[in-house]
């Protein structure tokens, strides 16, 4: 359904070092944009959804939007606590330690970040099976 999405950023490297550290966790590449203006991690366009950041276009600064969030796809609950360290260690906020939520039901296994510059961000597992050591 998507084909990209795209965040704004105040400090590109900064920015760049915090995603560089949970898109690695979830095996996506940094990708070459041909501009020192932008970063990108994911596939080419046929190959799924791509993570693009920038500095706003208008020239202002970047804020994070009130209600939106993005989340990633995890292959497991163990790549879901990983993806929370690793936002952790590289200058990310707790928004939600990993683990389900009663309002989702038990599959339903995720952890929250606001990356350095505010946005929202989820990792999630969605077939988790609560039965199963993770």
């Amino acid at each position: 359904m998507l084909l990209y999405t795209t965040l704004g950023t105040n400090d590109l490297p900064r920015a760049a070092r915090f995603y560089d550290a949970i898109m690695g966790v979830l095996g996506q590449p940094r990708l070459d944009t041909g501009s020192e203006d932008w970063v990108a991690w994911g596939r080419d366009y046929d190959q799924g959804f791509g993570l693009w950041l920038t500095a706003p276009f208008d020239g202002a600064p970047a804020t994070p939007g009130n209600g939106a969030m993005q989340a990633f796809k995890a292959e497991s609950a163990a790549q879901v606590r990983d993806w929370h360290a690793a936002g952790l260690t590289a200058g990310g906020r707790d928004e939600g330690a990993p683990g389900t939520r009663p309002a989702y039901g038990p599959g339903f296994y995720v952890a929250y970040l606001r990356d350095p510059d505010g946005n929202k961000l989820a990792c999630v597992f969605h077939r988790h099976d609560p039965a199963v050591a993770a």
